[in-house]
């Protein structure tokens, strides 16, 4: 039997529909907190929105399937055995946290976006001068000294020849 259609059969139940996924919200063991440093080895330092500074550890259902970044918002598994550490369940998207805030469930006083240090206009690393610009600079200002240098020779005083 030939294929007259071509392609493939597969693809024709692919469908191309975005699903979002559903708000979940806090419950009893759990925290909101945001992403204030990446260690390594899925473990992150958090600033937990009860006040305490905790160590947060990727679930493992998580491990590189979802990717958490720096002043991300994440639902955290508070530990009844340790305080010191916690178990990241959740990460919320942009859009999430704003929803969460309309409904004050976080504060509002969190920052989404990250600082920056340094303004653009005062600080540039990759500000790339050739040593032929510096020797022409310097050759510009000899002329410029030479020629005022001349022009004091110039002045002399006819009475003295």
């Amino acid at each position: 039997m030939v294929n007259k259609k071509g392609g493939k059969k597969h693809k024709r139940g692919k469908k191309n529909t975005l699903e979002t996924k559903k708000l979940r919200y806090k419950e009893d063991g759990q925290e909101y907190a945001q992403i204030k440093a990446c260690k390594g080895n899925c473990r992150f330092d958090l600033n937990v929105f009860d006040g305490k500074k905790r160590m947060g550890i990727l679930c493992g259902t998580m491990r590189k399937r979802r990717f958490v970044n720096q002043q991300d918002v994440v639902l955290v598994s508070l530990r009844d055995f340790e305080d010191a550490k916690c178990d990241i369940i959740d990460v919320y998207d942009d859009n999430q946290v704003r929803q969460l805030k309309s409904e004050k469930e976080i504060p509002v006083s969190i920052k989404l976006e990250e600082d920056n240090e340094y303004n653009a206009d005062e600080y540039n690393p990759f500000d790339i001068k050739d040593s032929s610009d510096e020797e022409e600079d310097d050759d510009k200002k000899k002329k410029n000294t030479s020629s005022s240098s001349s022009e004091e020779d110039v002045v002399v005083n006819v009475d003295e020849i």
